[in-house]
């Protein structure tokens, strides 16, 4: 098949977080550039919040959609209690176009990160649905590493083929960028399809964060359909790996990019991460995401087992983010994330 893959590029991108906190009091606006701090992203969060770029109000009655963003985290049941159950919750949102990301969505969490610690709070990530780790929070890194919190992997049942898995990613589409998938797993390979999906999101963010760096504010953009994603992709999307894409990586597997349909309130379709060896769906009038039917036959067959075998063989079997600098003690590792229906893949 081969030829190009079309992504449509939003005017604009969202992203957003919620403080929990028991606090009966919270800090005046004018009290919060003062707590987040200096450095070059401090001073991008305080020039957005000036512009109202960014964001930072009480919640007192939360819209429907907070409220479904809000039931998607995934946590340990403890953790989640404790936000479910604040007393009070605080809303911190930035939205700007692409081009800001990944800087917007760094100061946001700063943002986030400086009022949690005034108020002995909670930081709950609404768009990769997760609570981040830190009681006070983490300070906020200069350097992004998707693998630091910013792109969630979850796990369920393929609705599709009950005898296999499907994985997700959730958080992708602040940067701009549809969520990805891939169904029809073996059980086996569901750490491969994990990685996987992460060495082509580093990919997908690297090269749309390039081109939009070029000067692009064209509202599509091509890419390639078929691409190895290689094992080097995986460590970069943890920040372990060398920071630019080198020709020819080591330990590689071929997929062909697809559309498929996808529960992320922000995206018209995930893109799917296809074995080339699938037998192919009816061909689309477009290549643009749109309302998006099975895209492929309800089960997969043994050539596709194979090469999910072949997969697992070219995938990091250990894959975990870039130590810190002394004094500071690093996140997990970044585990699978369960969705319902599936546990933690280890």
């Amino acid at each position: 098949m081969g030829g190009r893959f079309v992504l449509e590029v939003p005017a604009s991108v969202t992203t957003r977080f919620l403080v929990a906190t028991q606090a009966r009091t919270l800090p005046g606006p004018g009290r919060l550039p003062d707590a987040i701090g200096d450095g070059a992203l401090a001073r991008e969060a305080a020039a957005m919040l000036a512009s109202a770029g960014l964001v930072v109000e009480p919640v007192t009655r939360p819209s429907a959609d907070l409220k479904a963003r809000f039931h998607r985290l995934a946590a340990p049941h403890g953790r989640l209690g404790t936000v479910v159950g604040a007393r009070r919750h605080i809303a911190v949102t930035a939205e700007g176009p692409p081009a800001g990301q990944p800087r917007s969505a760094q100061a946001a969490r700063l943002a986030a990160r400086a009022l949690a610690a005034a108020v002995g709070g909670t930081v709950a990530d609404l768009d990769s649905r997760q609570i981040l780790p830190g009681a006070p929070p983490d300070a906020e890194p200069e350097r992004c590493v998707l693998g630091r919190a910013w792109v969630s992997v979850f796990v369920t049942l393929d609705p599709g083929d009950g005898a296999r898995a499907r994985v997700d990613t959730a958080g992708l589409h602040r940067f701009g960028l549809p969520e990805v998938a891939v169904r029809h797993v073996p059980y086996a390979s569901v750490l491969a399809a994990a990685n996987l999906v992460r060495g082509l999101t580093w990919q997908l963010v690297a090269e749309q964060t390039a081109w939009l760096g070029r000067g692009h504010r064209d509202r599509t953009r091509a890419t390639r359909r078929d691409r190895a994603v290689s094992a080097a992709d995986v460590l970069r999307f943890w920040g372990t790996g060398p920071q630019g894409p080198a020709p020819g990586d080591a330990e590689s597997v071929t997929v062909r990019l697809g559309w498929t349909g996808t529960d992320c309130p922000d995206c018209a379709a995930a893109i799917e991460a296809v074995p080339p060896v699938r037998v192919p769906a009816a061909p689309r009038a477009s290549d643009s995401p749109g309302p998006v039917p099975c895209a492929s036959p309800p089960h997969a067959g043994p050539a596709e087992d194979t090469w999910w075998r072949a997969a697992a063989e070219a995938m990091p079997k250990i894959a975990r983010a870039a130590p810190d600098p002394p004094g500071r003690s690093p996140p997990p590792p970044g585990p699978v994330k369960p969705r319902e229906g599936a546990g933690p893949v280890t």
